[in-house]
Parts: structure tokens; sequence; C-alpha cells
């Protein structure tokens, strides 16, 4: 009787808080803002059903990542001015750089979803918040927005964790925790109920960094894949740790140094080099000043000068890493069929698997060491455009693809082999996914090729429109310059890993443009970048053959079309539209929607088109908790999408509400069956999703303190003195948040 009761007051507890978040929700709307408002609160509430009806038979938890600006920002738009009124440096920071937060969605709760927000706080994360601005250590120890990075001179640079969010089951668990991924930091392993971090994968000292050698930081630039692996199978997680091929360190260490240094007298001198250049028609010359002005560094500043110890300059590397959750990492150093050291020229954001095999591929997505230092100093706009001059270049139009033998991995070896296939897939990739079965040795990958698509540029202070020359709308400062300079493609390509070799023949292409003259553009390929199926990133299973594929279409927008974007890819070699359509169509602003391929005979088949200034931000496939009798296991379930909405103001304005909406997979076009909402919750940009069957408590029992992986690298720093400040200050302001 007594456990009766109990369950029943639950039960009540329960529709209390569904109906004061319903009415919360309610009483607030509509709730908008501007276009890249952004909240960093971390919320626990419910959503509220604001249109349609939730459906009975959806399950599970749903993942959100998203950057959502920094310590000083306290969200987004980073403001123009500082708290004392001064210029912001943060100001038109890239939105993706920023303090990564995770949404939790909680479709497991009677009447109405849960939903919670957390920011991943690394040891960084809480070193940052101890010298943010007007701090007493800002000045020495401050971090600074620098391009698409954040560092400080004496800390080194921040592990974000905003870019992705994936479930992990490891042997002896019963249920997921999550990874929070980021290109240049460690994978955290986070809890998946209560979203805290859990432990780092792998001490820090057990990955090399990418920084000049002769820069002593504790949190070093370790660049790897926002995309590792895990094999539910198998129960391993396999990742990377790389540098990217470079002959530029040198260069890097020296900025370094002067930043740290002679920081006043190095902006000086360079802002009257700037002066002198940045509008210099012959880019040679730009060039060589820039090489000479380097190389006679030190005889610009009176003060402290640069000295290059004997380290290794442009040292390549590449490593496999495999975990299986319960002990310390394994890994491997990688070279090719020939015996080259694998050079990664652009990034390594996503990576693939199989029964048998590993894919790694060098991506199109230019989150590059050159591209962390591109801004050091980011108040000055005049050296900001020399350095993107210098610094840009178009990416690479194609994918260099490596396999590895999964049985080559054996623990006592050291070295294994990539095979290079005998040629690359011929366009660029950043997103694929690959079926599970490799039958005699075929692969099939099924990727999008973001066509003249350029993910790692952002929209500057600066920039005007292709379109008409004029200043691009402030409204979109900060977000990815990603006006596409072609259409987008979806590629199902065929690999024999025993040959090593690319089956072009045995390969599909779709490209569609739709019907870009007329209001309802229909089933197309513009601006593709994220996408779903069932069951991917599962901690439970394996996908034998992707079927069904569901991929977002990010239209057109004048305003992300910059000049710069058009005048670097207007000799796009794999051009299908031309330059004139590119422009006409991009003037014309084709909406955002969802189109469903038929992977199997590579043809569109359904689609949803978004009115105007609505935006899908990511999609997810959620399955059933039963299936549906004669409905095939691929369409059986639910697209779950962040989407933003954009209400047009009295004042002419555009304002924007952050809402979830669903949708049947079998029949997207008939639009959203629900929507929610709940007015606390405010993003501009999210990325990658994620799903779990439940949300419990992590069972990860291998864990490695804040304490233990930050000593060993604060006691590797030569200088004592140096040394002794940093401990001071870890032993202060990171280690009790960890303790």
């Amino acid at each position: 009787m007594a456990a009766a009761k109990g369950k029943l007051g639950t039960f009540f507890s329960k529709i209390i808080v569904w109906v004061e978040g319903l009415f919360s929700s309610k009483s607030t709307l509509p709730d908008t803002g501007p276009l890249l408002e952004t909240s960093r609160k971390e919320i626990d509430g419910v959503l509220a059903v604001i249109e349609g009806k939730l459906p009975e038979d959806i399950h599970g938890v749903f993942y959100v990542s998203l950057p959502v600006g920094s310590i000083n920002s306290g969200g987004l738009p980073f403001p123009e001015k500082t708290p004392d009124g001064k210029a912001n440096p943060e100001y038109a920071s890239p939105i993706m750089n920023g303090d990564g937060m995770v949404i939790k969605i909680d479709f497991n709760t009677p009447l109405a979803p849960k939903v919670k927000t957390r920011l991943m706080k690394t040891p960084c994360y809480y070193a940052d918040e101890a010298t943010k601005y007007g701090t007493e250590h800002h000045k020495l120890f401050g971090f600074h927005n620098m391009g698409i990075t954040r560092m400080s001179l004496w800390l080194g640079a921040r592990n974000e964790l905003n870019t992705a969010v994936q479930p992990v089951k490891f042997k002896g668990q019963t249920h997921p925790s999550m990874l929070a991924t980021y290109d240049v930091g460690r994978p955290y392993v986070v809890d998946a109920d209560s979203l805290n971090l859990v432990t780092p994968i792998a001490p820090a000292n057990q990955w090399i960094t990418g920084q000049p050698a002769v820069v002593p930081w504790p949190f070093g630039i370790i660049q790897t894949t926002a995309h590792p692996i895990f094999d539910p199978v198998t129960k391993e997680l396999f990742t990377i740790n790389y540098s990217r091929s470079e002959n530029t360190k040198t260069t890097q260490a020296q900025t370094l140094h002067h930043l740290r240094f002679n920081r006043e007298s190095f902006k000086t001198k360079l802002e009257e080099l700037a002066k002198s250049l940045v509008d210099h028609a012959d880019d040679d010359h730009v060039k060589r000043e820039i090489h000479t002005f380097f190389g006679d560094l030190n005889q610009h500043f009176e003060g402290n000068h640069y000295e290059e110890e004997d380290e290794p300059i442009g040292n390549v590397f590449t490593y496999l890493m495999r975990w299986d959750g319960n002990s310390p990492i394994q890994k491997w150093s990688l070279k090719d069929q020939h015996g080259e050291k694998l050079a990664i020229y652009e990034c390594m954001h996503q990576t693939g698997f199989t029964q048998d095999y590993i894919i790694l591929t060098d991506c199109a997505f230019k989150f590059s060491l050159d591209l962390l230092f591109d801004n050091p100093f980011p108040e000055s706009k005049l050296i900001e455009q020399l350095l993107r001059r210098l610094s840009t270049t178009t990416m690479e139009a194609f994918t260099t693809t490596y396999i590895i033998h999964r049985a080559d991995l054996r623990p006592e070896a050291t070295e294994i082999t990539a095979y290079r296939l005998d040629k690359p897939i011929p366009l660029e990739t950043i997103h694929y996914s690959c079926n599970y079965a490799n039958p005699s040795g075929i692969i099939t990958l099924v990727g999008v090729h973001n066509a003249a698509t350029c993910i790692a540029e952002w929209v500057r202070t600066f920039d005007r429109r292709a379109t008409d020359k004029r200043p691009v709308d402030p409204q979109y400062y900060s977000l990815f310059a990603v006006g596409s300079m072609d259409i987008s493609r979806i590629g199902k390509w065929k690999i024999d890993a025993n040959k090593n070799m690319l089956l072009t023949d045995a390969s599909v292409v779709l490209e569609e443009p739709g019907n870009y003259d007329k209001p309802n553009v229909g089933p197309n390929t513009w601006t593709t970048v994220l996408y779903t199926f069932r069951d991917i990133l599962s901690s439970e299973r394996n996908v034998s053959e992707i079927k069904q594929f569901w991929v977002t279409n990010g239209g057109t927008d004048d305003n992300v079309l910059t000049e710069f974007v058009y005048n670097l890819y207007k000799n796009y070699p794999h051009r299908k539209l031309t330059l004139e359509t590119i422009l006409r169509v991009t003037k014309r602003r084709l909406p955002f929607g969802i189109t469903r391929v038929n992977v199997e005979t590579m043809q569109l088949e359904d689609y949803y088109q978004c009115d105007d200034r609505v935006y899908v931000r990511g999609v997810h496939f959620i399955s059933k908790n039963k299936p549906t009798p004669g409905v095939p296991p691929e369409l059986d379930g639910y697209i779950v999408s962040p989407v933003q909405v954009g209400k047009l103001l009295p004042n002419k304005k555009w304002n924007f509400t952050s809402q979830f909406w669903i949708f049947d997979a079998r029949d997207i076009a008939k639009g959203p069956i629900c929507k929610l909402h709940n007015p606390e919750i405010k993003f501009a940009f999210t990325l990658h999703t994620a799903f779990a069957e439940v949300a419990l408590p992590s069972q990860q029992g291998y864990k490695i303190s804040a304490r233990q992986d930050y000593d060993p690298m604060i006691a590797s720093i030569k200088i004592k003195k140096d040394q002794e400040l940093l401990q001071d200050f870890f032993e202060k302001n990171v280690y009790p948040h960890f303790e």
C-alpha cells in the first residue's frame, strides 16, 4: 500500500512539473530573439507541445551539441563592447569558437519530454573562467579568440567540446555514456543522464600536441577527429591523433613568442605592414613581404628576442588509437603502403568503419593549425584582412582516402599500414558513413559532398555580399560563410579493400538543384551538410546496409555568400552550375528543407520545404518503441530536428524562436507532426545530434582525474618559475572543481 502511494505521489508530481512547464512555455510565446541569439543558461525543465501532438510511440533520449559563445560573452552573439564600454576583441568571432553545450531531451518521461542543458566544463573551461575579462589573472593568463580557436599565451588552447556527441557502451556496461568531441581537443566521456564530464580519453601526456615544441602549454593543441568510431560489436573506440602536414612551425613559434613578450610593438609593426599591403593587387608581392617580415622578426623589437631551439620543424605524425573503456589506450603509428608517414593536408574531421576495415580521410574542412593562428590581433580588422588573404586557400576538390585492416591491429605492433587508395574520391567530403558489411572486401561509403562550400570560413565585419557588393547584414557576423558556389552532391562509393582501389564505375553520384526558379523547389541537394539514418552512431547495433538517408538542405542566402568566398571558388574544377546561376539563385534565397534519399536506388523520394527564415539545424532518426507491421525498419520512426523559426516583426526585422520539430520518417512532406518549445532554450546554430534508448548514470570505471592529467604536463615545463606559477594556478582555480 505504501509503495502504491509512493508511485501515486511520483505520478502526481510529474503532472505538476508538466503543467508548470506547459503554462510557462505558452505564457511567453512568441519567445523571439535575433538570428544569432544563443543562451548559455543551464536548465532543467520540460518541452511544451505548441503545435500538433507528441507521438505516443516515440521513445529514447535525443542529444544536441552546439557552441554557445565564450566565458566573457554570456552567450551569442559576441557583444560589440566589453562591460566597461571598450571595443570587444571577441566581436564577430566565428560561431564555431565557443564553449560546447549539450541539450538532452528525454522522450521516456510521461506527458511531456524533459529537457536538460549543460556546458561542457573541462579543466580548461575553469581556467578560462578564472582568467576572464575583469579578473586579476586576465592580463597574464587570459584566453582570447584568435580566429577559429581560443588561446591563452601561457596556458594553451581551449578544448571546447562543441561539435558532436556520440553514445558508447563498453564491455561490462549495461547502458551507454556519451562522448563529447572537438576537432582540436581530446574527447571526453559524458554522463548520459547528468551531462557532467566523467573522464578524458587517455591522459594528456599520451597525446602529441600540434603547437611548436618550444611552447610549454599545459593545454596543448591536440589535433584529432570530431567523429571517432565506436563499434557496438567489438565494443572498441577508435580515434586519431595527428599533425597537419606543414613547414610553418618556426613562424608559429615566433608569433607566439612575440605575442607573449612584445605584443604591442608586434601589433604596431604588423599593422604598419598591413596598411601597405592589404589592398595590393599582387598576391606574390604580398607573400614575399610577409615572408621577409617574419624572417627578420627579431630585428623589429628591442625587447625579448626569439631564439630557435633544436626542435624538429614540420614534424608529421598520425596515430590510430584504440580504447576499450576499461584500460589504458593503445596506439599505432601509421604509414602508407610505400612507407611514407600519413600527411594530412586539411583535417581528419570524419572517420569511418566496417566489419573488417577502418577508413581515414583527408576531409574538406580547413580546421587546421594555420587557421588556428590566423588572427593573433582580433581587435585589428586591418591585420585580420591581410592574414585571411594570406592564410586562406581553397579546399582540395577531392578526398584522399586510406584503409586500415582491423586484423592488423595487434597489441604487440607499434606501426601499421594505412593503405592509400589508387585514386582519391573525386569530390571534397566532410561527412560520410559506411555499411558495416563489407562482402568480399568491398566497402560501401555514402558521402555528402559539399561542393565549393567552405565550412571553415565565417562572415567578417568587413565582408560584402557577392550578389550586390553591399555590406553583409551585421546579424550574420560570426556565422559560417557557407554560401554554396555549386550544387552539393551525395555519393555512394564502392571501394575494393583487397586491391586498394576506388571502383568509380560501380559508384554513383547524385546531384539535384531542383526547381530553383519556382516557389516549390522540390527535392534537392543545395548546401547539404548534416544527415541521418536509422541507428546512425548507435551504441547497440551496427547498420549492415544504409538504405534510407535524410539530409538537410541549406538553401541559399546572399549574406553568407561573400565576395571573398565567391572569388575563392569561382574557378571550382567540378562546376555544374554557372556563376551567373549561382548569383541569381543566391539572390532569390532558396529555402531550407529536408530531403529523403533512397540509397539503394540513389533517388530522391521525399521532401519537406521550410518557409522563409525557417532554418533546420539538424536531423536525427529515432525509431518507434514498437515496430509497425509491414513497415521496413529503416523507415519506421521519426525525424527529430532543432529548428530556428523566424517571425517578421512590425519594424520589418526578423526574430527567431528555437523549437524542436518531429516528422514522420515515412512522410516528411506533410510537415512536422509535433512542435516542441521551451522559452529558456535559445540557439543559433546547432551541430551534431545523437540518440540513446535510455539516459542513466555513467558506469565508467576507468577514469583519469584532473590532477593525474595535468600534474605531469606542468612538471614537464622546463622553466622552474613558470612551473611553480602554473602549479599554483591549477591548485587554486582548476583542481577544486574536480575533487
